[in-house]
């Protein structure tokens, strides 16, 4: 039997690397003070600690993973180096001593003066960007996916939706006087709906940035509605699916009667909203291979 080759798994890559950029950002903005200041401040030297470690956490966090794809043999001490001279980053030696020191600054044993924290910080800061570019451009060349899309966890997503929409039918098929008496049923379709909305809503979260949409949270949908990738049409479809699902988790009763009543309106919207999204997908496809 043929073994599978291993791939890089691009959704563990990009959620990584979204943890770090927010570290980046918030260590950046902090480093950007005045030494004194920094030294003068424990509550920023302890805020800033812990981004880092956020920051080399994440970072490792992908560095294990081509690790294990590659079968290259690493510790914690020369991962990021030798992922860096795997993806040809000019600084994968510079890599290595950020290893060290952080290793260093986690080791309880060893006194680390907030000055020195604040200069190794300031100097080896650029080097996440530089590391995250190096990787994504090197997975990208990998993978022939320009635009890393995850079709796994497309495919996956899209799965879970189909499997519960088809189960959502059923219970509501049989009817609401059997519906509002029995309930499994309400706990069947209630749990069905939220694994159909969050798989829909993570599909949209992964390729919302693809489109350009870069700034949403759980209205993730409806700004892809405004982006077009989803006709107009359905707007009011992905707000009243979105609005749901938010109740549905909040500390808001949700009578057996409305929530029959509500996905009878919008269960049949669920996997035609999903196929705008793929046709959207697929027309980015083209015009990035043109």
């Amino acid at each position: 039997m043929q073994e599978t080759k291993k791939k890089p798994k691009i959704s563990l890559i990009l959620e990584s690397f979204t943890q770090l950029e927010k570290a980046y950002a918030d260590l950046k903005k902090n480093l950007s003070l005045p030494e004194e200041e920094f030294v003068s401040n424990k509550l920023l030297q302890d805020k800033v600690r812990v981004d880092f470690n956020l920051a080399f956490e994440s970072a490792m966090r992908v560095c294990r993973h081509l690790s294990a794809v590659y079968d290259i043999k690493t510790t914690s001490k020369d991962c990021l180096q030798k992922i860096g001279e795997l993806v040809g980053l000019s600084q994968a030696q510079a890599l290595g001593e950020l290893a060290q020191f952080y290793i260093k600054h986690r080791d309880l044993r060893e006194t680390l003066q907030s000055e020195e924290l604040y200069r190794s910080l300031v100097k080896f800061l650029p080097l996440f960007k530089e590391y995250a570019k190096a990787v994504v451009e090197f997975v990208k060349r990998e993978t022939n996916n320009p635009l890393l899309i995850d079709f796994d966890l497309l495919n996956e997503k899209a799965k879970y939706i189909k499997e519960s929409v088809k189960k959502i039918d059923f219970v509501l098929s049989q009817g609401f006087e059997e519906f509002s008496k029995t309930p499994m049923y309400y706990d069947r379709v209630k749990y069905f709906y939220q694994v159909a909305y969050d798989s829909l809503f993570d599909i949209c979260k992964h390729l919302a940035p693809k489109f350009g949409v870069r700034k949403f949270g759980d209205d993730c949908l409806s700004k892809l509605v405004e982006a077009g990738v989803i006709p107009q049409e359905y707007y009011m479809d992905v707000f009243k699916m979105t609005n749901l699902k938010n109740k549905l988790i909040s500390t808001w009763e949700v009578s057996p009667q409305e929530l029959y009543e509500r996905l009878m309106e919008i269960k049949d919207k669920i996997e035609p909203v999903m196929r705008e999204i793929s046709k959207s997908l697929k027309k980015l496809l083209q015009s990035s291979q043109g």
